[in-house]
């Protein structure tokens, strides 16, 4: 679509026009729910988030400056409003089960060992990598997103779950050290 397109589009949803807004709907529901889909354990949770997070840009798209490109503004939009869904499910007592052999396996990787799982990564398609990272606990798999994928900083991560930084530093590496094991374990490593 070409920007003056967009540009109309946006107008519309600013003006409320509910033919804009399925428009925008359309233009961007796929790429939000792949971002939704990082962030959620399962599919019906994703589409929930996706949801919220259209509303949330209808409502706030009148404050949209155009500072920065509409999927980036609302990429943004999306992620917080997916961090707000697990800070819900959170409070609901769905916590880490620290009996989970995943969680206190404590295996020591040696460096050979990361050399070939990253190899291996290089290889592997997009979609499997993020099958691997949505298969571990969510709060690894929340840090290792938002750092390796959204690119926010450490304090930014500790900002948004309400955490120390040391602690985004500490999920974030163990997230990699559960991937690579998960990796090693599923892609057949030797």
């Amino acid at each position: 679509m070409e920007s003056t397109g967009l540009d109309e589009i946006i107008s519309g949803c600013k003006n409320n026009d509910r033919h804009c807004q399925k428009l925008l709907f359309e233009l961007f529901a796929k790429k939000m729910m792949g971002v939704c889909l990082r962030y959620s354990t399962n599919y019906e949770t994703a589409r929930d988030m996706v949801q919220d997070g259209f509303i949330k840009v209808y409502t706030k798209i009148s404050g949209f400056k155009q500072e920065s490109s509409l999927s980036t503004w609302m990429t943004r939009i999306f992620i917080n409003t997916c961090l707000s869904h697990l800070n819900k499910a959170e409070s609901k007592n769905l916590y880490l089960d620290i009996n989970d052999p995943m969680v206190q396996n404590k295996t020591e990787l040696l460096m050979d060992d990361e050399v070939q799982v990253e190899n291996t990564l290089k290889n592997l398609p997009v979609s499997k990598v993020l099958d691997y990272i949505a298969q571990l606990p969510l709060k690894y798999s929340v840090v290792l997103n938002m750092y390796s994928i959204d690119g926010f900083s450490h304090q930014q991560i500790a900002d948004a779950l309400d955490i120390q930084v040391g602690s985004s530093k500490s999920r974030l590496s163990r997230a990699r050290q559960l991937l690579i094991e998960r990796i090693k374990t599923q892609e057949k490593l030797n």
